[in-house]
């Protein structure tokens, strides 16, 4: 049986159809697993799903097997980029109670300072019903959508997998380190340490300024060339 490299080259030689249908039947699994991860959005799985299969056939079609990137890593950003858009548009067709979204947004707050925080913990702290708070959390996480594209990293400490939906240890089959690794590995050091301060440790622009000596908008700078050149190797990398 071909292998991945075989079937990929010979559907860019011939445009058979059988073969990329072929193609796609092998990474279904990447759809699923990556439409799983937009459950809290509220949207219908099986809606979900298609998406993130109209996405797998996008990558197929485009993908370069010759450019020296595993189809998985190439594919993710694609699959992902398709699901966000798809609820991007869908919530901006859904009216957010601002109460429920602020609710939303310091119960996101917590959850940074304080790891493993449960639904009565937060509604605790929060001084409110848990029912309000799962109510918050349902609706905040519809219209809480982001890529890495967007201009809105605040001063509140982003996470990497709030770019891309919550943990799913499923998700390490589809290889996505090795997309953000790659991201990395153009980087300098200082960069590449500066996203993992503030994306994967969770540290505050005015909290890394302090710590590195610098002022906050050395820092705010700095943030904006980074996530740059993220968007700059997602788009290359699906042009």
């Amino acid at each position: 049986m071909p292998g991945e490299y075989e079937l990929f080259k010979e559907y860019k030689e011939t445009g058979d159809k059988k073969i990329r249908d072929e193609l796609i039947i092998k990474y279904t699994y990447m759809a699923k697993i990556l439409a799983y991860k937009f459950v809290r959005s509220g949207v219908d799985y099986d809606d979900l799903y298609q998406v993130a299969c109209m996405g797998l056939m996008l990558s197929v079609e485009r993908f370069d097997p010759d450019r020296g990137v595993q189809f998985a890593t190439f594919a993710t950003p694609t699959v992902l980029g398709e699901l966000r858009k798809f609820l991007r548009d869908k919530a901006g067709s859904i009216k957010i109670p601002r109460r429920l979204y602020e609710i939303f947004c310091r119960a996101e707050t917590l959850k940074r300072q304080q790891e493993n925080l449960s639904i009565d913990e937060i509604a605790q702290l929060l001084d409110m019903p848990r029912e309000t708070v799962v109510e918050a959390d349902r609706v905040g996480a519809t219209a809480f959508i982001q890529s890495l594209e967007d201009d809105a990293y605040t001063d509140g400490g982003l996470s990497v997998s709030g770019m891309i939906g919550f943990d799913d240890d499923g998700f390490t089959l589809i290889e996505n380190r090795d997309f953000l690794d790659y991201c990395m590995s153009k980087m300098t050091e200082r960069e590449a340490e500066l996203f993992n301060e503030r994306f994967h440790n969770g540290i505050t622009q005015k909290e890394l300024a302090k710590k590195w000596g610098v002022s906050q908008m050395y820092i705010s700078r700095m943030e904006k060339k980074v996530t740059q050149k993220f968007r700059d190797i997602y788009l290359t990398d699906n042009a």
